[in-house]
């Protein structure tokens, strides 16, 4: 905490908050011998949450070689490099990895090496070996010893890795999390078949906002940057939700096109949903406010107040966020794309898509 800047009296204050604790466990009606508690906070306590963070916030200043991303007790450390610099690459994160575990003992916090993944992510296209020198963590004794006569077992290299709910490939396609999802939504459809004949329709729609878009929407401006087929797959599943959330009259009139129903419903699409997302998300910050076109002629892009759409050179250049947010604001109306509140730009932004599915 002193290092965070809590300094005195409130940090001795926190001393003696944390200071001499004791746990005893029931079965029953008996109970256990008293224990000390040495170390962590308090269990539902209000200060516990952040307590874990100051005492975590000085592990990200070991890491020399690869960024970190943390969310409370995850950690996630990147490392770019070339193919062909791959054995250089895994020799940067390990030394990384080797200060982790430094922080880690120094600490008292224990690292779950067996939870520990290894992800190399790379075109579909680009053929990559398995590292000559594997990734390892090594626990502290080992390294103490200089690594000499080290049985430690390697980092295990997947396919895919499950981080904060999203479920992220080898080669950003995220084919795995969309049929995570849709695997999720086959089994809500089943209830929602038991439920028509149980609840109103309106009642049923509002189970369907709860749950189904609660599902699909969580991390959609990530994942939605997928190919078409995966979002296809999404919203044909969507398609049969709707047709339980309107009366059979309204489904047998639009049988011939089942995407009315999404107008019907007032209900965005997954492609749609996911425009709107990273535009409302991304609305009036620095990132697209700089990419605004500056010629010294005035061309109609000026006039229209648009933002400049940098040059990729392949696929997965043209489903990065930087190309896909300036293309996606050039593409609205110049009174929506003009709005300055938030709150206006979000409605006009809604319904503007909602008249926009064909």
């Amino acid at each position: 905490m002193s290092e965070c800047g809590v300094r005195e009296p409130l940090n001795q204050w926190f001393r003696d908050y944390l200071t001499g604790r004791s746990y005893r466990v029931q079965v029953g009606s008996a109970l256990s011998d008293e224990r000390q508690v040495s170390c962590g906070v308090p269990q539902g306590s209000y200060t516990g949450p952040v307590s874990y963070l100051m005492h975590v916030n000085s592990l990200c200043g070991v890491l020399r070689h690869c960024s970190a991303h943390m969310f409370a007790d995850d950690l996630c450390i990147l490392r770019a490099g070339n193919a062909s610099e791959l054995p250089d690459t895994c020799r940067l994160v390990q030394q990384d990895v080797n200060a982790v575990v430094r922080w880690s003992h120094d600490n008292g916090i224990v690292l779950n090496a067996e939870k520990t993944k290894l992800l190399l992510i790379r075109s579909p296209y680009l053929k990559m070996p398995n590292p000559s020198n594997p990734i390892t963590t090594h626990d502290f004794s080992c390294m103490h010893n200089n690594l000499l006569d080290c049985h430690c077992n390697p980092i295990s290299r997947v396919n895919c890795v499950t981080y904060l709910g999203l479920k992220v490939d080898e080669h950003f396609s995220w084919t795995h999390h969309v049929d995570f999802i849709y695997n999720k939504l086959r089994v809500l459809l089943g209830k929602f078949y038991y439920l028509r004949f149980k609840v109103p329709l309106h009642i049923l729609k509002y189970l369907y906002v709860s749950l189904v878009e609660s599902i699909i929407g969580y991390a959609l401006d990530c994942y939605g940057l997928t190919t078409k087929t995966n979002l296809n797959k999404l919203e044909s599943m969507q398609v049969r939700f709707l047709k339980l959330l309107v009366s059979n009259k309204t489904k047998d009139k639009n049988k011939k096109d089942y995407r009315n129903l999404f107008k019907i419903c007032n209900i965005l699409p997954v492609s749609l949903k996911h425009k709107y997302l990273i535009v409302f998300n991304n609305h009036g910050s620095r990132e697209h406010t700089q990419l605004h076109r500056n010629d010294v002629c005035g061309t109609r892009s000026v006039s229209a107040g648009k933002f400049v759409v940098p040059r990729v050179s392949n696929y997965y250049g043209d489903r990065c966020l930087h190309k896909r947010l300036p293309y996606i604001f050039n593409s609205l109306p110049s009174d929506i794309r003009q709005e300055d509140n938030k709150v206006k730009f979000g409605k006009k932004l809604r319904s503007y898509l909602v008249n926009c599915i064909k």
